[in-house]
């Protein structure tokens, strides 16, 4: 969760200091025209340039240490278009790898960490597919837990529903924040300050508490993860 809020931050600062990134490279002109032509493309092409960014986003989840690509997805395709391609994604991708590790790599993740996995499939018989939500709510990695949780004895059904109803309250708050950036043409006109609006504030906001209303919440009802991955 760190990391992505990080990278929030990363994101409109490098909008704001491309002039000095890429004043050898591109000018603020080139890269506002690849900015038009890009977004032209999603609306002249919108059907196929959901499919094709849908299979770029699966893809790339399924490639560790990739966070941040909601905030993109919402500044490029909008809130509603970019939380259901990021919400289905994710959840496709965590499946892909899930079985991927129940029907290949079972045998040599139960060698190498028997005793964790023992340890997950304990607290799933205690807390159910709950266990694995509040793991979601609170952005255990993702990757690791796709790959553990395959070499336990959750159902596929449990998992997928877990996944994707527990990763979607962080899902719509980045691409939230995503959609409320600014386009390039737009911050170079208007400037920084120029660019704060009130929705840009309050996807700050809500990236900002979001770490510690997804902790309480999952303490409060007693969904915390007892295993710490």
């Amino acid at each position: 969760m760190k990391r992505k809020v990080i990278t929030f931050v990363l994101f409109v600062g490098v909008c704001c200091l491309l002039f000095w990134l890429f004043e050898r490279r591109l000018s603020l002109d080139q890269l506002i025209a690849h900015e038009s032509w890009l977004r032209q493309q999603v609306d002249e092409h919108l059907w196929r340039s959901i499919l094709l960014g849908f299979a770029i986003y699966v893809l790339a989840s399924l490639v560790p240490g990739t966070a941040g690509k909601s905030i993109v997805y919402g500044w490029i395709f909008g809130l509603s278009a970019g939380l259901v391609m990021v919400t289905l994604a994710l959840t496709i991708a965590a499946t892909i790898s899930f079985c991927f590790s129940r029907y290949v790599l079972c045998d040599a993740i139960h060698r190498r960490l028997g005793h964790y996995i023992a340890h997950i499939d304990r607290a799933l018989e205690r807390g159910g597919t709950s266990y694995l939500f509040a793991m979601r709510l609170i952005h255990v990695p993702y990757t690791l837990t796709n790959y553990a949780m395959g070499a336990t004895t959750i159902r596929v059904r449990s998992f997928v529903l877990a996944t994707l109803f527990g990763l979607l309250p962080g899902t719509f708050v980045f691409v939230y924040a995503g959609s409320h950036l600014p386009t390039l043409e737009t911050l170079a006109e208007r400037g920084v300050l120029g660019v704060v609006s009130p929705q840009l504030l309050l996807a700050g906001t809500l990236l900002a508490i979001l770490p510690i209303g997804v902790r309480f919440l999952t303490k409060r009802f007693g969904l915390r993860p007892t295993l710490r991955l």
